[in-house]
């Protein structure tokens, strides 16, 4: 096949790719509903994923192309700024300083001056219960 009548066909199988692609049905299904053989569009989806790696491989510099890990997932610039520590280590959760301290046998109930009346209210009545 010469390079023109390849492109035409690839540019057809294209289309009919995406119309598959896009209709949200199964490749399958979706062949069997526009008559279309299902043996012919693997075959193309096929040649057009190896031509299209194969473009995108040649595209790469050449230490790039040989290296996946070195290839850049984002364009632009990177740079970096150095992010200094505090010199002592902080909890990630603040630390509770409670305002009333309750101890009844091995019970023991640390209070906030923000605790609301109706939780003071069950609490008097869970420690009167005994």
């Amino acid at each position: 096949m010469d390079k023109i009548t390849h492109q035409i066909r690839a540019e057809h199988w294209t289309k009919v790719l995406n119309e598959c692609i896009n209709s949200g049905m199964s490749k399958t299904a979706w062949c069997r509903v526009n008559g279309i053989s299902e043996k012919q569009l693997f075959y193309w989806q096929r040649i057009l994923r190896r031509e299209a790696f194969e473009n995108s491989k040649a595209s790469l510099p050449t230490t790039a192309a040989s290296h996946p890990s070195l290839v850049p997932t984002t364009q632009g610039t990177v740079s970096f700024t150095e992010i200094k520590l505090p010199s002592s280590p902080r909890s990630a959760n603040p630390v509770f300083h409670p305002d009333l301290v309750i101890r009844k046998g091995e019970i023991i109930l640390e209070i906030s001056n923000s605790a609301s009346y109706a939780l003071l209210s069950r609490i008097g009545g869970f420690l009167n219960a005994e």
